[in-house]
C-alpha cells in the first residue's frame, strides 16, 4: 500500500514540478520579452484629498541596477521614489533626476494640488515618465472619499465604478501612456457606442450613430465628454466637446484626430485635410486639400478611390512615400504624387502614374522610357522619342520651343501654343500635343501617328513604335 502511495506521490510531485517550471518558464519569456523590448506595466492610484490627489504610481518591468533618468513635472510636489521593498531609491549621480533600480521597480510618490472650488479639473501632465519606456499594461485606480457628487472619466476604458458609503471607487484599464484625467461636479453618465466610451449628464445626447467609424471599422479606442463645464478639449485618447455639437463635425474631428495618430508631427494639414474629407464625403477646407482630392477622384475610379482610403485607414504610421506606395499598388502603377507635393517651396504636381518600358523602333530597343497615364491618355517623353526615332532634338527659349530636325526635314513645336512649324510653314491643332509633366515635356501617343506618321504599340514591358511607308 505504502509503494502505491509513494508512486502516487512522486507522479503528483512531477506534475506539480512540470507546471511550475512552464509557469515559471512563461513568466521568464515573458519579462525577457518585455525587458528586450522596453516594456513595462505601470499601476496608478489616486487618492482625493480636500486640496490635492495623492498619487501612488509603481511600475514594473525595469532592469535591476539600471540607470533610469526620470521626467518629473514641476506641478508634482512632495516627491518620493521608492524600491519594492520600500526603501529610498539609490541617486546614481549628482542629477537629482537619476535613479538606480536595486529591484525590477520603482514606486513614485507624490501629490497634485487641486483647486477644490473648481467645478471641473483636467489633468494631462501629472505623472512621472521614464524616457524610452512603453507601457505594455497600465491601471488607474481612484479612490473618491472627496469629490464623489461628480464624476471620473480618462482617456481608457472604465471597468468598473463602485459607490460605497463613504468612498467611490474608479478602475480603468488600457496599455500605452499614462492617459489624460478628467473631472467634473456634474454627474456623467456613460455609453459605450463603437470603439468609444461616451459621458454625457444626458445619455440621450450621446447616443449617435457614427456611420463612417462603423464603415472604418479599427477606429483606435477614444473617450468623447459632452459637456459645458470644461473648454473644449482633444489628444490622442480623450475629446471635450459641447453637447451641442453636430453629428457631421464630431465625426469629423474624430476622424482627423484618427489621421493626426498617423501621421508624423511635421506632416503637412492639408495631407489630413484630403481624407477626412475624402472619407466623410465633404469638401477639402484648405486650397491644395481641395486640388489633392479632385486629382485622386479624377484619376482613379469610384472603387480604386475607396480601396486606396481603406488602405489608408489600416496603416498605423503614415507618411507620403507610404502614400505613394498605398496609390501605385492600388493603381497597379507607380507615382510620387504626395511625395512631389509635400515638398512646401515646388509648384503643385498633378497625379499622373508611369511604367518603365523598354522604347522599341522597328524592333530594336533604343531607350528604357517612363510611360505616363493621365486623364485616360499615355503620354511618351517626347525628346527621348524622337532622339530614338533618328531625331536631333533642341531645346529652347527656357524649354519653351522644341527644334527637331531629320534629314530634310524641321519641325518646331511650342509648349505654349496650339500650333507647330513643319519646313517654314505653320500648322494649327486644336490642341497642344506637348505637355509638361514635372519638368519633362509629354505628347500624347496618337499624335505620334498624325504628326510623323509614327504608330505606337504598347505591350507588357515595351513600346514599338514603327514608321508608316511613305
Amino acid at each position: 500500500m505504502w509503494k502505491a502511495s509513494l508512486l502516487i506521490f512522486f507522479i503528483l510531485s512531477g506534475i506539480i514540478s512540470g507546471m511550475l517550471f512552464w509557469q515559471w518558464q512563461a513568466y521568464s519569456e515573458h519579462a525577457i520579452a518585455l525587458e528586450s523590448s522596453g516594456a513595462i506595466t505601470q499601476e496608478i492610484i489616486v487618492e482625493t484629498r480636500l486640496k490635492e490627489l495623492k498619487i501612488t504610481q509603481k511600475i514594473h518591468g525595469l532592469m535591476e541596477q539600471e540607470e533610469y533618468r526620470l521626467v518629473i513635472p514641476d506641478t508634482l510636489f512632495k516627491w518620493k521614489c521608492k524600491n519594492g521593498a520600500g526603501e529610498a531609491c539609490d541617486s546614481a549621480d549628482e542629477n537629482p533626476f537619476t535613479f538606480y533600480s536595486s529591484d525590477d521597480q520603482m514606486i513614485f510618490e507624490y501629490a497634485v494640488p487641486i483647486n477644490e472650488r473648481n467645478k471641473a479639473l483636467l489633468l494631462t501632465d501629472w505623472f512621472v515618465k521614464i524616457p524610452g519606456k512603453k507601457a505594455e499594461g497600465l491601471s488607474i485606480t481612484i479612490s473618491d472619499s472627496f469629490k464623489r457628487e461628480g464624476s471620473w472619466a480618462a482617456g481608457i476604458r472604465l471597468k468598473a465604478r463602485k459607490k460605497l458609503d463613504h468612498i467611490n471607487y474608479y478602475y480603468f484599464e488600457g496599455k500605452g501612456n499614462v492617459p489624460t484625467l478628467y473631472w467634473q461636479q456634474k454627474p456623467l453618465l456613460k455609453k459605450d457606442i463603437n470603439n468609444a466610451e461616451v459621458y454625457s449628464e444626458d445619455i440621450q445626447a450621446a447616443s449617435f450613430n457614427f456611420k463612417k467609424l462603423n464603415e472604418i471599422g479599427d477606429f483606435p479606442f477614444l473617450t468623447i465628454i459632452f459637456t459645458d463645464q470644461y473648454p473644449e478639449y482633444k489628444d490622442e485618447n480623450i475629446l471635450i466637446t459641447s453637447p451641442r455639437t453636430k453629428i457631421a463635425q464630431l465625426e469629423k474631428n474624430l476622424i482627423t484626430m484618427l489621421f493626426q495618430r498617423k501621421f508624423s508631427e511635421d506632416s503637412q494639414t492639408w495631407v489630413i485635410d484630403v481624407f477626412t474629407a475624402g472619407l466623410l464625403d465633404m469638401k477639402p477646407s484648405s486650397t491644395k486639400g481641395s486640388a489633392v482630392l479632385q486629382e485622386l477622384q479624377g484619376e482613379l475610379t469610384e472603387d480604386e478611390l475607396k480601396a486606396f482610403l481603406m488602405q489608408v485607414i489600416k496603416v498605423n504610421s503614415l507618411n507620403a512615400e507610404k502614400l505613394d506606395k498605398l496609390l501605385s499598388d492600388v493603381k497597379g502603377l507607380n507615382t510620387h504624387f504626395f511625395t512631389m507635393n509635400t515638398k512646401s517651396d515646388a509648384p503643385f504636381v498633378p497625379l499622373y502614374f508611369q511604367k518603365e518600358k523598354k522604347l522599341l523602333v522597328s524592333g530594336a530597343e533604343k531607350a528604357s522610357i517612363d510611360l505616363i497615364y493621365r486623364d485616360g491618355k499615355r503620354l511618351l517623353p517626347f525628346a527621348a522619342t524622337m532622339k530614338a526615332l533618328g531625331f536631333e532634338v533642341k531645346i529652347l527659349s527656357s524649354e519653351e520651343t522644341m527644334l527637331l530636325s531629320k534629314g530634310n526635314n524641321s519641325y518646331r513645336f511650342y509648349l505654349n501654343k496650339n500650333v507647330f512649324i513643319y519646313n517654314e510653314e505653320d500648322y494649327g491643332l486644336l490642341e497642344n500635343p506637348l505637355t509638361n509633366q514635372n519638368g519633362t515635356v509629354f505628347m500624347e501617343i496618337q499624335w505620334f501617328k498624325s504628326l510623323f506618321g509614327v504608330t505606337a504599340e504598347e505591350g507588357e514591358r515595351e513600346i514599338q513604335l514603327k514608321a508608316e511607308p511613305d
